[in-house]
């Protein structure tokens, strides 16, 4: 499964202005705030604890639950459904797509960085689908927590 996290250079706030300009969103503190809180800290996470990292007083929940669907809908960020009743999310970074395996006792969570799941989707791609996209989370019992 190689390391837990690799980590890329970190990117510029320059780099960040370029995603949400790309994703055809124009350039706001709060926007660039919560992207790089995606990027840099690796979520996911739910709307609640990205406003709880953000400068006080830069905005309200209201803005970034906004922001966060508003996210999505530019394909900037994917959803991510534990078995929680909120969602929470992550940065679909062009060049690193991954799941999680979330430990059911301590709630830990861990990537796996290989996605064994592209070969299947280059498979419907001849089938002729087109804007395919899959998620797939695991839960499991950690080894800290089997062993304890």
């Amino acid at each position: 499964m190689g390391k837990e996290h690799h980590h890329h250079k970190p990117r510029t706030a320059e780099e960040y202005k370029q995603f949400i300009k790309n994703a055809g969103l124009s350039f706001t503190k709060p926007r660039l705030a919560i992207l790089e809180i995606l990027v840099r800290d690796h979520g996911p996470f739910s709307a609640d604890e990205i406003f709880k990292k953000l400068p006080e007083k830069m905005c309200d929940l209201a803005t970034v639950f906004r922001t966060l669907k508003q996210f999505k809908e530019k394909n900037l960020i994917n959803p991510v459904k534990f078995d929680e009743d909120f969602t929470r999310y992550e940065f679909n970074d062009p060049h690193h797509h991954h799941h999680h395996i979330i430990c059911t006792q301590c709630q830990k969570m861990q990537t796996i960085e290989d996605c064994f799941l592209e070969q299947f989707e280059k498979k419907l791609q001849k089938m002729g689908f087109r804007e395919i996209s899959h998620s797939l989370e695991f839960q499991g019992v950690c080894p800290r927590c089997a062993n304890a």
